[in-house]
Order: structure tokens, then sequence, then C-alpha cells
């Protein structure tokens, strides 16, 4: 049974799956295979397809945020994928527009189900400081980034 409230960083899992290093080598995750290859069960519908066995997941939904006592806790959860999520966050907010590279702050690394919810605690916020956020999951094929949303603390 997997710990779900495992803390682990979300960067020690891209290094563990090596998903990490295939996206700095901008190396494809998924299968490829020749569509011109007969396929005799098909009906004379042709071949080919599939191959890699496994998809990265649906965009996660980043959802609502609550304060309370100073702590902020940010909401999100995944589609028809489960696999390893946490949200990346810094100052800003969506109307701003997002960096094409991660924000420079994440939060907590989750293992998540299929149309599960999970939270997230961004450290070290600021009252009175607007910021923005934004759900990733990732699986051992790639990874996906929910909508950003904004926060005020």
């Amino acid at each position: 049974m997997v710990d779900k409230d495992n803390h682990t960083s979300r960067r020690d899992v891209l290094r563990r799956s090596g998903v990490g290093l295939a996206a700095l080598t901008g190396v494809s995750m998924m299968g490829t295979a020749d569509a011109n290859v007969s396929c005799p069960d098909c009906g004379g519908g042709g071949g080919g397809g599939g191959g890699g066995g496994g998809s990265p997941p649906a965009a996660p939904r980043t959802s609502n945020y609550t304060v309370s006592d100073g702590e902020v806790e940010l909401t999100g959860w995944t589609n028809e994928d489960g696999g390893r999520a946490w949200f990346e966050w810094g100052e800003g907010t969506q109307e701003d527009g997002l960096p094409d590279q991660s924000l420079p702050n994440d939060t907590e690394l989750r293992y998540v189900d299929s149309y599960d919810v999970f939270t997230g605690h961004p450290v070290g916020v600021e009252s009175g400081v607007s910021y923005v956020y934004r759900a990733i999951v990732v699986n051992d094929y790639g990874s996906s980034v929910g909508m950003p949303k904004t926060f005020i603390v």
C-alpha cells in the first residue's frame, strides 16, 4: 500500500523515474510505432499505432485555497490518471502570465489515484502578497500542468 501523505521531494521522483532526465534532454517518454505495418486482424483497416504502453497523465484541476491562522492550503484533483502530485507557486497573479519554466517554489509531494483530491501547503508566504499556483501531476510517461490560480494570504 502506498502512503499518500509521503512528503518525498518532487525532484527525487523525477530523478528516480527518469522523466526529469528525459525532459531535460528533449527525449520523448512516449513509444512510437510505424503506422504502415499491416494488421491481419484489423479487417483491412491498416495497422500501427501505440507501442508505448502508457501516456502522461491528464491535466490536473487547480482548485480553491483556504487560509486559516496564516496557513494556506491549496486544493486540486486528478482526472482519470493517478501519479505523484504537488503545486508549484510563486509571487504574482495569473493575470501576470506565467513563465515557460516552472514556478520557483513547490509544495510537498502526494501520491494520488484517479479522481483523487490532493492538497499542498506553501511555506514562507507573506501576508498581503499575491501568489500564483498551479497543480502538477507526473507519472512514468510524463507530466501535466493545471491552470493557474491566484491566492492572497
